[in-house]
């Protein structure tokens, strides 16, 4: 079996091994792969293994020995769907391998906001505290998360866990969620709810017709002042825009974000520059073990393929 992965090094820059898929087939790992050269890299390939690469029906039509896709990524939406379907070519993602790495990332997020211990950090390197008459100070008034609202939009894995933490702050958690199973210590409400009482707030749905831009300028007017919003999600759950102008105006005290609509951004958007936001460059799903899980999970997936199981196939 001919393996050819097309964009191997986000997820793996070097600091893990591809054996776990190697031993499967014939490995042949690209770090990055522009859109003229997906043929011909493919060509003699029996799988593809991509992350963000997208496979259009152009380019599948012309990978005639192509049995299988896997997505290094539970998202999906860079393959069509409809051509590979048609094509009888079977399409699997990966599934649960970064609720640990996400969750965490995001409990930083809202710590940075709280604590801003990077900001502080940066303010003693630069002589500051050296210039105080006090032995102490701080650069913004520090909050507390015990007793405090987390929302969670959301709980699927990733937010099942972030939820857990929370709880070990000691906050009152909040949830909306299509399906609202009892859960200790977990508050299901609907969306204004959540929306309104949340002192905290953080997104971990799925994009979709229903979820696209749900934070936008009118959901931005029914939050507290000093809420603080959390992305680990997807970029396109936020109206960027709007939510720079809610920054720049006060409408909400922060946003902690690491994810965007357009990766890498544009120079031009507005919430690079937008006061009080901290963004990370898509890196929550980042962690070692979490890269580590993946390359194992589609070394799974690509073994059962070959003894024609077909757990994890979404076409």
């Amino acid at each position: 079996m001919n393996i050819t992965v097309l964009d191997g090094h986000t997820v793996n820059p070097g600091d893990i091994d591809w054996e776990p898929i190697g031993v499967l087939g014939s490995l042949q790992v690209f770090d990055r792969t522009d859109p003229s050269e997906i043929v011909t890299r493919s060509l003699d390939a029996d799988v593809l293994v991509v992350n963000k690469v997208e496979i259009s029906r152009e380019e599948l039509g012309q990978l005639t020995n192509l049995k299988a896709i896997f997505l290094l990524a539970t998202g999906y939406n860079n393959i069509d769907l409809k051509a590979v379907k048609e094509q009888g070519i079977a399409v699997y993602n990966a599934v649960g391998y970064g609720s640990e790495s996400v969750a965490q990332h995001t409990i930083s997020l809202i710590l940075e906001q709280t604590n801003q211990v990077g900001r502080h950090h940066h303010s003693v390197k630069r002589g500051d505290w050296s210039d105080q008459n006090d032995f102490s100070y701080t650069l913004h008034t520090v909050k507390e998360l015990k007793g405090k609202t987390l929302g969670l939009y959301g709980f699927g894995m990733i937010g099942k866990r972030v939820a857990e933490l929370g709880l070990a702050f000691g906050m009152k958690i909040l949830v909306f969620n299509r399906s609202t199973r009892p859960s200790p210590g977990i508050h299901f409400v609907d969306k204004d709810v959540l929306f309104r009482q949340s002192d905290f707030l953080s997104l971990h749905v799925p994009l979709s017709a229903e979820t696209a831009e749900v934070i936008n300028r009118s959901s931005l007017k029914q939050m507290k002042e000093d809420l603080i919003l959390i992305n680990t999600g997807r970029g396109g759950l936020i109206n960027e825009r709007d939510l720079a102008k809610a920054l720049v105006n006060g409408r909400i005290a922060g946003a902690s974000l690491d994810v965007l609509s357009l990766e890498p951004p544009l120079a031009s958007n507005p919430i690079l520059c937008a006061p009080n936001c901290i963004i990370t460059p898509h890196m929550a799903w980042t962690s070692l073990e979490a890269r580590s899980r993946l390359i194992e999970i589609v070394a799974q997936n690509i073994s059962n393929f070959k003894q024609g199981i077909d757990l994890n196939r979404v076409a």
